[in-house]
């Protein structure tokens, strides 16, 4: 077992301690280059040498660079990750945005946040005319450093002021700027590091004998997106590599060409590799037995299938304005399959009084940029971050999901109805692709995805739904559609 991580204390420190001084010979990102066959290492020397020329680039292109917010938009790409660095240490703060998005959102959130400069990838994704006819003068290719030599690196980083914009994926509404500081994020790292020595600790018996070459992450998650991005910090601490994968379509290949001991894996790869292993192509994914997941999301069953075919499973549950702080779940069997986790004692998590989740402590986002009623519903005059989901506790300190809050149906009756609840209960139906459970004309209404000629037997299965559940939860309304419901740019159903 190998000696207890040191944390850095921020930025600077992980940048020229820990990339250039304790692991500068370590593999720190890999992607397969665009030819589709060559795969191309980065070691922490060269990386660390990019991200001194980024911060020299920005410091020159933007005089006063101080506190001026600077954007990626972009897929992933190890220009990515030097940029995110470069800006943070150069002094500016970094924002970063969802290059899919609509230009009506683009245009929102650009606007809002009025930047000096957006590194971009050149990419059309829908919005590239508008893109650079508002912001022309402004954009800049994501290796525009390319040319520029190394930097002296100053810690210029206030460890309470603001370092960096992500916005939320907004299931309702505009999205929102949350503002993350570096003590934000290091406070979280505290979890991961803890969290990541005690997996090692209990998965030695599933992990490669070969544990003494660094470990390695394989990441399609995006890096606008929190659990994306958290990688850069908590993988430079330990000297780890980065795998990256730029778009969905490459996964497999990627996966086949990069050795990776951990994924992090949203649903939809999670039952990827489910179905390989139950096709009995475990090969092909290429040596991989750590998974990081969303907590209370995946079937417990498809865990448990993972768990006994050789996987370490890891459930975090966490929000943007923890900056990936939260309940970290690493049960291996029974019922805690099902937890959010329990806390660990780096910050304050409770329950208040309506079952809704509640946390206090460093890791607590500065607030939501430019809008102060929305930071002062989030945040109460104690300091607790109101989640806004419902959970209950075990007696063992277990959490486990209920519904979130402002999805709740009230009715007329004064019954709360949690729409989640529902929607599992419909999830059993094998003929439902995915359904959203809301309130219809003070009715709990279902509408459901479903195939034309499966509508009936949908219905039917309400029906018999309905007799196993309480008068005041029985649903109402039906409706039914062969077109896939509305989601947000993060992939989530929305709720209308």
């Amino acid at each position: 077992m190998a000696e207890e991580i040191k944390v850095p204390a921020g930025v600077y420190d992980m940048v020229t301690r820990c990339m250039e001084q304790e692991f500068p010979d370590n593999v720190a990102i890999r992607y397969v280059a665009a030819d589709g066959k060559t795969v191309v290492e980065k070691k922490y020397r060269e990386y660390a040498q990019d991200i001194r020329r980024m911060t020299a680039y920005l410091k020159a292109e933007v005089p006063g660079i101080k506190g001026q917010r600077v954007a990626l938009l972009s897929r992933n790409s190890y220009e990515y990750c030097v940029a995110s660095f470069g800006i943070i240490l150069a002094g500016g703060v970094l924002v970063t945005l969802n290059q899919k998005k609509a230009w009506e959102e683009l245009e929102y959130e650009l606007g809002l946040v009025e930047p000096a400069l957006i590194l971009n990838d050149g990419i059309d994704y829908g919005c590239r005319a508008e893109l650079e006819a508002a912001y022309g003068p402004k954009l800049r290719p994501m290796d525009c450093y390319r040319n520029t030599a190394p930097g002296e690196l100053t810690n210029c980083i206030g460890h309470d002021d603001l370092m960096m914009l992500m916005f939320t994926s907004g299931t309702t509404g505009r999205s929102k700027g949350v503002m993350l500081s570096e003590k934000n994020y290091f406070s979280a790292i505290r979890m991961y590091v803890a969290g990541q020595e005690s997996v090692m600790r209990k998965a030695q018996d599933l992990a490669p004998k070969d544990m003494d070459k660094p470990f390695s992450h394989f990441t399609l998650v995006p890096m606008f997106h929190l659990s994306g991005f958290i990688c850069y910090f908590a993988y430079g601490i330990h000297g780890w590599t980065l795998n990256l994968c730029a778009d969905p379509r490459d996964v497999r290949r990627d996966m086949s060409m990069m050795h990776s001991d951990a994924m992090s894996t949203p649903p939809v790869l999670v039952e990827m590799i489910y179905n390989e292993i139950r096709r009995g192509n475990q090969d092909k994914l290429n040596g991989l037995w750590n998974l990081s997941c969303s907590s209370a999301i995946l079937d417990p069953e498809i865990l448990s299938y993972l768990i006994a075919h050789g996987f370490y499973i890891n459930q975090c549950y966490s929000m943007t304005e923890l900056a990936g702080y939260g309940l970290l779940n690493i049960a291996q069997e029974g019922e805690h399959l099902r937890a959010l986790g329990k806390p660990d004692g780096f910050c304050e998590i409770k329950l208040d009084e309506t079952g809704e989740i509640c946390v206090r402590g460093d890791a607590v986002m500065l607030g939501y940029y430019k809008d102060p009623e929305a930071t002062a519903e989030a945040i109460d005059k104690d300091g607790w971050l109101h989640s806004g989901d419902l959970a209950r506790e075990d007696e063992e300190g277990f959490y486990y999901i209920t519904g979130r809050k402002k999805n709740l149906i009230i009715l007329d009756s004064g019954e709360n109805v949690s729409p989640e609840e529902l929607e599992k209960l419909l999830g059993k139906c094998t003929d439902i692709k995915e359904c959203v459970v809301k309130e219809m004309g003070k009715k709990i209404g279902a509408v459901i995805c479903c195939e034309p000629d499966k509508e009936q037997t949908v219905r039917a299965f309400v029906t018999e739904l309905n007799r196993t559940l309480p008068l005041y939860k029985r649903i109402s309304a039906v409706e039914c559609t062969a077109e896939p419901l509305p989601r947000n740019a993060m992939g989530k159903l929305l709720r209308k």
